[in-house]
């Protein structure tokens, strides 16, 4: 009998050895994979504030041109609508691309 119970309990012993270093095995690949989103989410940021910088570069390009270079432009559209060389609408829309808007 004596065998037995210490038979069981290295047998015991044994499984929540192994369920002990299962749960250390998974919880190390949860902190891997957590590590690898964090990478991942630190990669896309950087792409994005690289597109931002971009898209404000392209955005500041209209805006670069004078005020008073744009004024000229569009009292040079405004004296083609008047002559009725061009519609309300592509006046609006020229002087919008003119100011960036």
């Amino acid at each position: 009998m004596t065998t037995a119970v210490v038979g069981t309990t290295a047998y015991v012993a044994s499984s929540s050895a192994s369920k002990k270093a299962a749960q250390q095995q998974a919880a190390a690949q949860q902190q891997a994979a957590q590590q690898q989103q964090m990478a991942d989410l630190q990669a896309g940021q950087a792409e994005l504030a690289a597109q931002q910088q971009a898209l404000s570069q392209q955005t500041a390009a209209p805006a670069s041109s004078s005020l008073d270079d744009q004024l000229v432009q569009i009292q040079k559209l405004s004296v083609m609508k008047d002559q009725g060389l061009i519609t309300e609408a592509e006046f609006t829309a020229k002087k919008a691309q003119i100011l960036g808007l």
